[in-house]
Protein backbone atom coordinates (compact mmCIF):
# COMPACT_ATOMS: atom_id res chain seq x y z
CA UNK A 1 0.00 0.00 0.00
CA UNK A 2 1.42 3.42 -0.87
CA UNK A 3 1.74 6.22 1.71
CA UNK A 4 -1.35 8.08 0.46
CA UNK A 5 -3.50 4.94 0.70
CA UNK A 6 -2.08 4.18 4.15
CA UNK A 7 -2.91 7.66 5.42
CA UNK A 8 -6.42 7.47 3.96
CA UNK A 9 -6.98 4.14 5.67
CA UNK A 10 -5.85 5.55 9.03
CA UNK A 11 -7.90 8.73 8.80
CA UNK A 12 -11.11 7.25 7.38
CA UNK A 13 -12.39 3.91 8.61
CA UNK A 14 -15.08 3.75 5.93
CA UNK A 15 -12.94 4.64 2.92
CA UNK A 16 -11.26 1.99 0.77
CA UNK A 17 -8.22 3.07 -1.20
CA UNK A 18 -7.18 1.95 -4.68
CA UNK A 19 -3.98 2.11 -6.64
CA UNK A 20 -3.45 1.58 -10.36
CA UNK A 21 -1.11 -0.62 -12.35
CA UNK A 22 -0.28 -0.02 -15.99
CA UNK A 23 -0.64 -2.84 -18.52
CA UNK A 24 0.15 -2.87 -22.23
CA UNK A 25 1.42 -4.80 -25.23
CA UNK A 26 5.12 -5.47 -25.68
CA UNK A 27 6.97 -8.20 -27.56
CA UNK A 28 9.03 -11.10 -26.26
CA UNK A 29 12.39 -9.83 -25.02
CA UNK A 30 11.42 -6.16 -25.47
CA UNK A 31 11.29 -3.54 -22.68
CA UNK A 32 8.00 -3.70 -20.78
CA UNK A 33 7.56 0.12 -20.88
CA UNK A 34 6.62 0.11 -17.18
CA UNK A 35 3.81 -2.41 -17.60
CA UNK A 36 3.14 -5.05 -14.95
CA UNK A 37 1.80 -7.69 -17.34
CA UNK A 38 3.87 -10.34 -19.09
CA UNK A 39 5.11 -9.99 -22.67
CA UNK A 40 2.56 -10.84 -25.35
CA UNK A 41 2.73 -14.55 -26.19
CA UNK A 42 1.87 -15.93 -29.63
CA UNK A 43 -0.23 -19.01 -28.86
CA UNK A 44 -0.86 -20.18 -32.42
CA UNK A 45 -2.76 -19.92 -35.70
CA UNK A 46 -6.11 -21.41 -36.69
CA UNK A 47 -8.19 -21.19 -39.85
CA UNK A 48 -11.36 -21.26 -37.72
CA UNK A 49 -12.57 -18.81 -35.08
CA UNK A 50 -11.07 -20.74 -32.16
CA UNK A 51 -8.39 -19.65 -29.71
CA UNK A 52 -5.12 -21.55 -29.91
CA UNK A 53 -3.02 -22.56 -26.93
CA UNK A 54 0.74 -22.68 -26.94
CA UNK A 55 3.86 -20.65 -26.34
CA UNK A 56 5.69 -18.61 -28.95
CA UNK A 57 7.70 -15.44 -29.39
CA UNK A 58 6.23 -12.15 -30.59
CA UNK A 59 7.81 -9.27 -32.50
CA UNK A 60 7.60 -5.49 -32.36
CA UNK A 61 5.99 -4.01 -35.49
CA UNK A 62 6.49 -0.55 -36.99
CA UNK A 63 3.09 1.08 -37.71
CA UNK A 64 4.58 3.43 -40.36
CA UNK A 65 1.74 5.46 -41.92
CA UNK A 66 -0.68 2.56 -42.37
CA UNK A 67 -1.65 2.15 -38.73
CA UNK A 68 -2.31 4.60 -35.93
CA UNK A 69 0.57 4.95 -33.48
CA UNK A 70 0.17 2.39 -30.67
CA UNK A 71 -1.56 3.40 -27.43
CA UNK A 72 0.69 4.91 -24.73
CA UNK A 73 3.03 2.49 -22.94
CA UNK A 74 2.63 -0.16 -25.64
CA UNK A 75 3.90 -1.30 -29.03
CA UNK A 76 2.31 -3.02 -32.01
CA UNK A 77 3.14 -6.71 -31.90
CA UNK A 78 2.78 -9.58 -34.36
CA UNK A 79 3.48 -13.27 -34.81
CA UNK A 80 6.51 -12.52 -37.03
CA UNK A 81 8.80 -9.58 -37.72
CA UNK A 82 7.35 -9.48 -41.27
CA UNK A 83 3.72 -9.23 -40.14
CA UNK A 84 3.55 -5.44 -40.05
CA UNK A 85 2.76 -2.73 -42.61
CA UNK A 86 4.66 -2.70 -45.89
CA UNK A 87 6.43 -5.94 -45.02
CA UNK A 88 6.00 -7.49 -48.45
CA UNK A 89 4.59 -10.64 -46.85
CA UNK A 90 1.03 -11.99 -47.03
CA UNK A 91 0.10 -13.65 -43.72
CA UNK A 92 -2.41 -16.46 -44.27
CA UNK A 93 -6.02 -15.48 -43.63
CA UNK A 94 -7.23 -16.84 -40.31
CA UNK A 95 -7.01 -16.28 -36.58
CA UNK A 96 -3.83 -15.51 -34.64
CA UNK A 97 -3.99 -15.93 -30.84
CA UNK A 98 -1.98 -13.75 -28.45
CA UNK A 99 -2.08 -13.84 -24.64
CA UNK A 100 -0.71 -11.85 -21.72
CA UNK A 101 -1.15 -12.10 -17.94
CA UNK A 102 -1.16 -9.74 -14.97
CA UNK A 103 -1.48 -10.39 -11.23
CA UNK A 104 -3.38 -8.35 -8.63
CA UNK A 105 -3.45 -8.61 -4.86
CA UNK A 106 -7.20 -7.97 -4.67
CA UNK A 107 -10.32 -7.31 -6.70
CA UNK A 108 -9.73 -4.83 -9.51
CA UNK A 109 -11.50 -2.62 -12.03
CA UNK A 110 -10.04 -0.81 -15.00
CA UNK A 111 -10.14 -0.46 -18.76
CA UNK A 112 -8.08 -1.28 -21.82
CA UNK A 113 -7.74 0.43 -25.21
CA UNK A 114 -7.28 -1.95 -28.15
CA UNK A 115 -6.24 -1.59 -31.78
CA UNK A 116 -5.88 -4.44 -34.28
CA UNK A 117 -5.63 -5.22 -37.94
CA UNK A 118 -7.76 -6.58 -39.37
CA UNK A 119 -9.86 -7.02 -36.20
CA UNK A 120 -9.68 -8.86 -32.90
CA UNK A 121 -11.83 -10.59 -30.34
CA UNK A 122 -10.70 -9.98 -26.76
CA UNK A 123 -11.26 -12.35 -23.84
CA UNK A 124 -10.64 -11.76 -20.12
CA UNK A 125 -10.18 -15.06 -18.29
CA UNK A 126 -12.06 -16.83 -21.08
CA UNK A 127 -15.01 -14.41 -21.21
CA UNK A 128 -15.40 -12.37 -24.41
CA UNK A 129 -15.30 -8.61 -23.81
CA UNK A 130 -14.89 -7.48 -27.46
CA UNK A 131 -16.53 -9.46 -30.25
CA UNK A 132 -15.20 -10.25 -33.71
CA UNK A 133 -15.57 -7.32 -36.11
CA UNK A 134 -16.98 -5.07 -33.39
CA UNK A 135 -14.08 -2.63 -33.49
CA UNK A 136 -14.74 0.39 -35.67
CA UNK A 137 -16.04 0.19 -39.24
CA UNK A 138 -14.81 -1.61 -42.33
CA UNK A 139 -12.17 1.09 -42.82
CA UNK A 140 -11.01 1.12 -39.24
CA UNK A 141 -9.68 -1.99 -37.49
CA UNK A 142 -12.31 -4.37 -38.81
CA UNK A 143 -12.88 -6.93 -41.57
CA UNK A 144 -11.71 -4.88 -44.51
CA UNK A 145 -8.85 -2.86 -45.88
CA UNK A 146 -5.94 -2.80 -43.37
CA UNK A 147 -5.97 0.85 -42.39
CA UNK A 148 -6.07 0.75 -38.62
CA UNK A 149 -6.57 4.28 -37.27
CA UNK A 150 -9.23 3.75 -34.63
CA UNK A 151 -9.16 2.15 -31.20
CA UNK A 152 -11.79 0.68 -28.91
CA UNK A 153 -11.93 1.01 -25.13
CA UNK A 154 -13.61 -1.52 -22.84
CA UNK A 155 -13.99 -1.83 -19.06
CA UNK A 156 -12.51 -4.81 -17.24
CA UNK A 157 -12.85 -6.21 -13.72
CA UNK A 158 -11.83 -9.31 -11.80
CA UNK A 159 -10.67 -10.82 -8.55
CA UNK A 160 -7.33 -11.33 -6.84
CA UNK A 161 -4.75 -13.51 -8.53
CA UNK A 162 -3.56 -13.92 -12.10
CA UNK A 163 -5.77 -12.78 -14.97
CA UNK A 164 -5.29 -13.63 -18.65
CA UNK A 165 -6.11 -11.39 -21.59
CA UNK A 166 -6.49 -13.22 -24.91
CA UNK A 167 -6.54 -11.49 -28.30
CA UNK A 168 -7.85 -13.54 -31.21
CA UNK A 169 -6.64 -11.41 -34.13
CA UNK A 170 -8.26 -12.06 -37.49
CA UNK A 171 -6.41 -11.64 -40.77
CA UNK A 172 -9.54 -11.27 -42.86
CA UNK A 173 -8.21 -10.94 -46.40
CA UNK A 174 -5.47 -9.72 -48.66
CA UNK A 175 -5.17 -6.08 -49.66
CA UNK A 176 -2.89 -6.80 -52.63
CA UNK A 177 -0.03 -9.09 -53.60
CA UNK A 178 2.65 -7.39 -51.54
CA UNK A 179 1.12 -5.74 -48.49
CA UNK A 180 -1.12 -7.47 -45.97
CA UNK A 181 -0.30 -6.38 -42.41
CA UNK A 182 -1.57 -8.02 -39.24
CA UNK A 183 -1.01 -7.03 -35.62
CA UNK A 184 -2.45 -5.93 -32.30
CA UNK A 185 -1.73 -3.29 -29.64
CA UNK A 186 -3.36 -2.44 -26.32
CA UNK A 187 -2.82 -0.52 -23.13
CA UNK A 188 -4.79 0.05 -19.95
CA UNK A 189 -4.91 0.37 -16.19
CA UNK A 190 -6.07 -1.99 -13.46
CA UNK A 191 -7.06 -0.39 -10.16
CA UNK A 192 -6.77 -2.69 -7.18
CA UNK A 193 -8.69 -1.87 -4.01
CA UNK A 194 -6.50 -1.84 -0.93
CA UNK A 195 -7.92 -3.47 2.18
CA UNK A 196 -8.78 -1.00 4.95
CA UNK A 197 -7.54 -2.10 8.39
CA UNK A 198 -10.14 -3.16 10.92
CA UNK A 199 -10.98 -0.59 13.63
CA UNK A 200 -9.22 -2.75 16.24
CA UNK A 201 -6.06 -2.79 14.13
CA UNK A 202 -6.21 0.97 13.74
CA UNK A 203 -6.63 1.39 17.50
CA UNK A 204 -3.59 -0.79 18.14
CA UNK A 205 -1.66 1.11 15.50
CA UNK A 206 -2.62 4.45 17.03
CA UNK A 207 -1.75 3.23 20.53
CA UNK A 208 1.62 2.07 19.29
CA UNK A 209 2.35 5.39 17.61
CA UNK A 210 1.43 7.30 20.76
CA UNK A 211 3.61 5.00 22.86
CA UNK A 212 6.52 5.46 20.49
CA UNK A 213 6.09 9.23 20.63
CA UNK A 214 6.02 9.27 24.43
CA UNK A 215 9.11 7.10 24.59
CA UNK A 216 11.18 9.50 22.51
CA UNK A 217 13.82 11.41 24.47
CA UNK A 218 12.79 14.98 25.24
CA UNK A 219 15.09 17.96 24.98
CA UNK A 220 15.25 19.84 28.30
CA UNK A 221 14.05 23.41 28.20
CA UNK A 222 16.40 26.12 29.42
CA UNK A 223 15.03 29.33 30.80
Amino acid sequence: MNKVCFLAAVLSLGTACAFGDQIGSFATGAPNLGNVNSAMNFAGFSTSDVSSSGSGSTFTLNPLTVWEAPPPNSTWIGYAATAGPLSGVNPPSGFYTFTTQFTTSGAYTGSIMVAADDTTEVFLNGTMIIGNGAMGTDEHCANGVPNCNMMDSVDISGGAGTSTLTFLVQQAGQQDDTDDPSGVAFDGTVNTAAAVPEPTSLLLLGTGLVGTFLALPRRRRHS
